[in-house]
């Protein structure tokens, strides 16, 4: 047949070597077309060397330089043998500069084959329309074009994208008798599917089915199953498959992967199972694909035990896995906290010579780290360097958090600094990590000079760097530096999120500035940004904590009415704030709205209240409220026994609460110093200082150490009822418990000695306040004045009260008149 002239546009040359396509051209027109047949040492040589498929870059070269110095040359077919070698290697830019030197001899006359590799080389370079432009060269030499010719162009043309222009062209080349082949079916129809175009990809195998030039092959069934399989199609892909098999044409082991792919992709196990086995039934081996595919599913769904003896059944049947297959298991085996498996497979896979490449042990380190098995972890990343493989900035970032998130912050910022040593650059991810991690170790100024290096290395912070550092000023109690980076990142085009404006409004609260945490809240919303629960609770609490109720309350109707469900702690803030205003009936409303939106009432609610109720007198009600507490099976706590404790005994009713006290150890709590004062102070407010001396050595045997107060309390109870000696067992068991007298202990004793009439004993306890640090008062003067009048140590007293008016304070009647006194005589 009469080949025609392709109609379609010749694109412009751009030639990638010296010289033009007319001078090409006109070289060619002069050679004679007859082949040269040296038969020379050197031809057999190069042909030889190039069907053994050992040939290196290098040694073609070299080869090609030889053949170009020789006289006579070699033929054109030894040439061809060694361009196409070296556009094996996919190095097509030095197949067109070892052309642009063929031509520079005039024995050497390219054929079909030079031509159509050269074309080959230009459409795998992305210039298809120098490809058309050798093309046009083929045709105006009358190089008579086989279906390889068309078929880089067709290559060409899809690999660049240009789908239809390469279905324009195959419909040219069937119309004007250019000889293609099935591979020319198959290059329009994987570029159809590849494009998404899978109808079009079918019409054309309809056509070629219809066709009595061109039948499709194995690779046209195979391409379009593929593509069905990807879009998750298989009701289609298994029709494609049924009508190949109708046409007797042989699935191949890609037939098969395809569909049980696509069989696993959508959950069809089963089904995958019995394709896999109609394979082997049909004579066709599963490769590595076909088991990389099977282990990947079952991993997913948790079956990695039959993964694991599908793996081991790969190498009995000589089938070597890939890294890629054992990454899957071991990334499954961590996944699922079976570490120590996933070790030992690890360690197998090195034994049987798989090489594991850098995703691997990165799946490896990251599951230990999260894990926080960072030994573990570490030693694999020592392994990884050992055997070559170059950790990478996820390996690093994996090893920083990790060690962060196990209190391992000193590891963290070494491991950084090893990996900048080690040539491998941070990225934002690996500054987050570590910032993050300073600041929740509360190290703010190290987390600011990270962001500096940050900056200097050219690595924009995001919005997660300035939330960690603003979080973490704002926990160091730095609200003013939080404030200050808050309008750095809008300045630089950072958006806050309501994560940063928490942080701020928290720290604010905390701060006691309501007005500016609620100016904050304003900024907030003006950005378009909601608050949540968090905001809320934040600035309920702080409302509270500055004692302003009545916002808090209005604050929290607010959040309610915004649709923002209250939770425990919002109910909490507000029960605790009305009961310390003695706000007790609200507080009590309060509860009953918090269990009606079925919010279950904690032992930090009912302390609140009972604390409450106990403050305003209420200790009867606050009872009964425990007793509600514990049918809701709350149970009380220390907190609770100590605020009824410490209610009975303001009430005097010192057996109720040593009752209660009971109570509390039978219940297996162990009573504190708060228990033991509040019992104490009760008993000697009702003149019952025996008790009292008793609870204490009671305190004292259960291993609690009394505190200066609960001391003070019962030293002064037992001097006002004379008991001088039992107050000296006071301040012996005092002194042994390495407890030191305060202002008051001091004043007590000032007391004690001169009402036992040791005037030097009280002076000298006297003078040493002062060395202590205490500023002796009015009624420590009045005591040793009057002990001194007693006495009749006229120049003493008077001395004390001359010190009085120095200091400025005010002498009382009974003093005067006792210094009245003593001036008569």
């Amino acid at each position: 047949m009469k080949m025609k002239r392709l109609t379609c546009g010749i694109p412009c040359f751009v030639p990638l070597f010296p010289g033009n396509i007319d001078s090409l051209l006109f070289c060619f027109s002069t050679f004679p077309h007859e082949n040269v047949n040296v038969g020379s040492h050197l031809e057999k040589l190069v042909i030889d060397k190039c069907k053994s498929k050992s040939l290196k870059l290098d040694e073609a070269l070299g080869l090609f330089s030889s053949m170009i110095s020789v006289t006579p040359l070699p033929s054109i077919s030894a040439f061809n043998y060694l361009l196409g070698v070296v556009s094996k290697m996919k190095d097509y830019s030095i197949v067109v500069s070892m052309f642009q030197q063929m031509m520079g001899f005039k024995q050497i006359q390219p054929d079909i084959r030079t031509m159509t590799t050269l074309m080959n080389c230009f459409c795998n370079l992305k210039r298809v329309d120098l490809g058309f432009s050798v093309f046009a060269m083929i045709v105006k030499l009358g190089l008579p074009p086989d279906p390889y010719t068309m078929n880089a162009l067709l290559l060409g043309l899809c690999n660049e994208g240009k789908v239809n222009d390469a279905v324009e062209l195959f419909k040219k080349i069937t119309e004007n008798g250019y000889p293609c082949s099935e591979h020319s079916c198959g290059i329009i129809i994987k570029g159809l599917c590849k494009s998404g175009n899978l109808l079009y990809a079918v019409d054309m195998l309809n056509e070629m089915n219809a066709s009595e030039r061109l039948k499709p092959d194995v690779v046209c069934y195979s391409t379009i199953i593929d593509g069905f399989c990807k879009e998750g199609c298989m009701d289609k892909a298994l029709i494609i498959c049924q009508d190949m098999l109708d046409r007797s044409i042989k699935p191949d082991v890609v037939t098969f992967n395809c569909l049980i792919h696509g069989l696993c992709g959508i959950g069809q196990w089963n089904k995958a199972k019995i394709l896999l086995a109609d394979m082997i039934n049909r004579g066709i081996p599963p490769d590595v694909r076909t088991f990389s595919t099977l282990v990947s599913y079952l991993c997913k769904d948790g079956e990695i035990q039959k993964a694991i003896y599908l793996f081991k059944l790969m190498n009995q049947r000589g089938i070597r896995p890939d890294v890629v297959t054992g990454t899957m298991i071991i990334h499954a085996l961590c996944k699922s906290g079976d570490w120590g498996r996933a070790t030992n497979f690890f360690q197998s896979m090195i034994n049987s010579g798989i090489l594991p490449g850098v995703v691997t042990f990165n799946s490896m380190i990251d599951i230990l780290c999260k894990e926080g098995n960072m030994g573990k972890a570490f030693d694999i990343f020592e392994l990884m360097t050992c055997k070559g493989v170059k950790p990478n900035v996820i390996t690093y970032n994996s090893l920083i958090q990790g060690y962060f998130h196990s209190g391992g912050w000193k590891e963290a910022t070494t491991l950084f600094n090893r990996m900048m040593s080690d040539g491998v650059h941070p990225n934002v991810l690996s500054f987050n990590y570590l910032i993050n991690g300073l600041c929740k170790k509360k190290r703010a100024k190290q987390a600011i000079t990270m962001l500096g290096l940050m900056i200097r290395r050219d690595l924009k912070p995001d919005l997660f760097t300035y939330n960690s550092l603003i979080h973490g000023f704002c926990n160091s109690g730095r609200w003013a530096e939080a404030t200050s980076l808050f309008h750095k990142m809008m300045n630089e085009g950072v958006n806050p999120d309501v994560v940063t404006f928490n942080s701020i409004i928290n720290a604010l609260c905390k701060e006691k500035r309501t007005e500016e945490a609620i100016a904050m809240l304003g900024l907030m919303i003006r950005r378009d940004l909601k608050p949540d629960l968090f905001t809320y609770n934040s600035l309920i609490h702080g409302f509270c904590n500055a004692g302003q109720w009545a916002e808090a309350t209005s604050l929290f109707h607010k959040m309610m009415n915004e649709g923002i469900n209250p939770d425990v702690i919002s109910f909490n803030c507000l029960i605790n704030a009305l009961c310390k205003g003695k706000r007790t009936e609200e507080a009590i409303a309060m509860l009953e709205l918090m269990i009606q939106r079925d919010l279950k009432p904690e032992i930090v609610t009912f302390n609140s209240l009972i604390h409450g109720l106990c403050s305003s007198g209420q200790w009867a009600e606050a009872i009964s409220l425990c007793s509600r507490m514990m049918n809701d099976r709350v149970l009380p706590d220390v907190v609770t026994f100590n605020s009824l404790i410490n209610a009975l005994c303001k009430e005097k009713r010192i057996e109720a609460a040593i009752t209660m006290l009971e109570i509390m150890i039978q219940s297996d709590l162990k009573p504190d110093t708060l228990t033991f004062r509040s019992l104490i102070h009760g008993s000697c407010h009702s003149g019952q200082w025996a008790e009292a001396t008793s609870l204490l050595s009671k305190m004292v045997d259960q291993n609690i150490v009394p505190d200066v107060v609960t001391f003070n309390i019962v030293l002064s109870a037992v001097i006002k009822q004379g008991k001088m000696a039992k107050a000296y067992e006071v301040l012996k068991l005092m002194n042994q418990k390495d407890v030191k007298p305060d202002e008051i202990t001091n004043r007590i004793l000032v007391r004690m000695y001169c009402l036992e009439g040791e005037m030097d004993k009280a002076k000298d306890v006297f003078d040493s306040m002062a060395i202590q640090g205490f500023a002796p008062g009015l009624g420590a003067y009045t005591m040793l004045i009057n002990g001194y009048v007693k006495q009749n140590r006229k120049d003493e007293a008077l001395r004390l009260a001359e010190e009085i008016q120095q200091k400025g304070l005010t002498l009382d009647k009974a003093i005067e008149n006792m210094l009245g006194g003593l001036t008569r005589l």
